[in-house]
């Protein structure tokens, strides 16, 4: 395959989403939308006083709306580690967990929650007259744009959402285009391993990233779970032999975890042999990139790209 067909094939996995007649016209209050649980809500006027409790809409709302109208938060979008909206998180007056009392008492007019959180808080927040949103995480470029689309729609910041999403797909299309000179025979392994023996497969965004970068992820083939991560042993690692190999830059609760467990590794007499330890070429990643599920996604495929393929990227 050229580099140029490379090119077209990975640039139809960019969201280049068209500006739809719904998406382009001022959304109209009272607006009723459907959450990503399936449950439907209905918006009085426009939010004026937003809070967010995921991290993922954390990062899209402060680009998204003036920050007056952003009131709380999650307690990570202030930490530089796993936030890449640190320091405009900072001027947000609320960081918050699901308290349910603290919440109400913000007289919130929309609620941003992750689908997974316990049906119990949710209900009771539902039971006091706050609109929530249920929000289920994007697991690929496509899904953020989407996701991204869906909280100008909510928000009435269409205009900014589209600018946002297109902003996003230009970096990821200027890297898919300088990866597209790598032939696809000469593409890196790569795999990503963290202290629990887990590696993220297929339907995790992870393996959308590396695939726009122009690189093999070493555990597509084993099976993923739902949240598209893969058990990973030792023996795993030496018969995958990925060129590169992705270590966690950051452990929850522990500061010099990323550390220890980088020359743990490579320090590993038995992982000697494998290509990445062998070359050098084994990265700790920060969490704030190695994680991101807004449009700070192209971030990381830029950092996976040129971590990879420096020579194309001087």
């Amino acid at each position: 395959m050229s580099p140029r067909s490379v090119t077209r094939v990975l640039l139809l996995l960019v969201l280049i989403l068209p500006a739809t007649a719904a998406l382009a016209q001022q959304t109209s209050y009272p607006l009723s939308v459907t959450d990503d649980s399936g449950i439907n809500l209905v918006l009085r006027a426009r939010p004026q006083r937003i809070v967010s409790l995921t991290l993922c809409t954390d990062e899209i709302l402060l680009s998204l709306v003036p920050q007056g109208r952003l009131i709380g938060v999650t307690t990570y979008a202030a930490d530089p580690a796993v936030s890449n909206v640190a320091a405009q998180a900072a001027a947000i007056p609320n960081k918050l967990d699901l308290n349910v009392e603290a919440i109400v008492a913000l007289n919130p007019d929309l609620v941003l929650v992750a689908s997974w959180t316990d049906a119990g808080p949710v209900q009771q927040l539902r039971d006091a007259g706050v609109p929530v949103y249920l929000f289920a995480s994007p697991v690929s470029v496509k899904e953020v744009g989407q996701k991204i689309l869906r909280l100008g729609l909510l928000t009435g910041e269409q205009a900014k959402a589209r600018e946002i999403v297109d902003g996003m797909n230009a970096r990821i299309t200027a890297v898919v285009q300088r990866v597209s000179m790598v032939p696809a025979d000469k593409r890196l392994t790569v795999l990503d391993y963290t202290p629990w023996g887990a590696s993220q497969g297929v339907g995790s965004s992870w393996d959308d990233v590396i695939r726009l970068a122009g690189l093999r992820n070493g555990a597509a083939s084993v099976t993923s779970d739902v949240l598209g991560q893969v058990p990973m042993s030792q023996e795993g690692i030496l018969q995958i032999n990925p060129d590169l190999l992705v270590l966690p830059g950051w452990i929850y609760n522990d500061p010099s975890g990323p550390s220890a467990f980088y020359k743990q590794v490579v320090d590993n007499p038995a992982l000697q042999v494998v290509s990445a330890v062998k070359n050098k070429r084994v990265v700790a990643m920060q969490e704030n990139l190695r994680s991101s599920i807004s449009q700070y996604i192209a971030a990381s495929v830029e950092w996976i790209a040129k971590t990879a393929y420096p020579q194309l990227f001087p």
